[in-house]
């Protein structure tokens, strides 16, 4: 199978943290990065997960692999994390991820070197996972086009749809309303659409009464 995806968690609970502050949402965003340039690496092992749990003490747990997953442990102590800026905690999140992946590698007899290939590219990026979510929509009359950038952080994501002609000239950039914490706040983006050559309609992908129109 494929290596598809990295996750990371911690041991610990943090009392009275809000469901945004809790260390394994605020990883997804660095996890999501780290797993869309695993999609063209196409890494073929055992496994199509590897979640990597962050413990408090140096007494690790042994490295299990059951059903298409690897759970592995590394040492790490979340209790600072809360107070560190925006950007280290992408660097810590990063940093983690790569020590699981080490212990990984033995485990699976995996090239390690093909991880920090991505390691470097996440770098060079300065940490910052921004795309643009599927393919830009053309209205029925091809004179203008949609398209949803995402700009996803450790605790907030942006969500802003454009609206350009062919000249690429902004007609329109609004803000999308987030409801949800952590990646589920992206399933607003379940389908976008053209209702007439002026307006559109972006629906929840699960939720039938988030629907919210756009117009120029």
């Amino acid at each position: 199978m494929i290596l598809r995806e990295i996750r990371i968690f911690s041991d610990e609970d943090i009392p009275g943290e809000k469901p945004e502050e809790m260390f394994h949402r605020q990883a997804e965003s660095m996890c999501s990065f780290f797993s869309s340039f695993l999609y063209k690496k196409k890494i073929r092992t055992k496994v199509k997960v590897i979640n990597v749990e962050c413990r408090s003490t140096e007494v690790l747990e042994r490295t299990l692999a059951i059903d298409g997953f690897l759970d592995v442990c590394v040492h790490y102590d979340i209790k600072n994390f809360a107070q560190q800026s925006e950007q280290q905690k992408k660097v810590i999140q990063l940093e983690v991820i790569m020590l699981g992946l080490k212990k990984a590698c033995n485990y699976l007899s995996l090239d390690y070197a093909s991880f920090e290939e991505i390691q470097k590219e996440i770098i060079a990026l300065n940490y910052q996972h921004h795309f643009i979510w599927k393919r830009p929509k053309f209205s029925p009359d091809r004179k203008q086009k949609v398209f949803v950038k995402v700009d996803w952080g450790t605790q907030k994501i942006d969500l802003t749809l454009f609206i350009e002609d062919k000249q690429g000239t902004i007609l329109l950039q609004k803000a999308v309303p987030i409801n949800h914490p952590g990646s589920m706040g992206l399933d607003i983006l379940g389908k976008l659409k053209w209702l007439d050559n002026d307006t559109v309609e972006l629906k929840h992908r699960y939720i039938k009464s988030e629907v919210y129109t756009f117009t120029v």
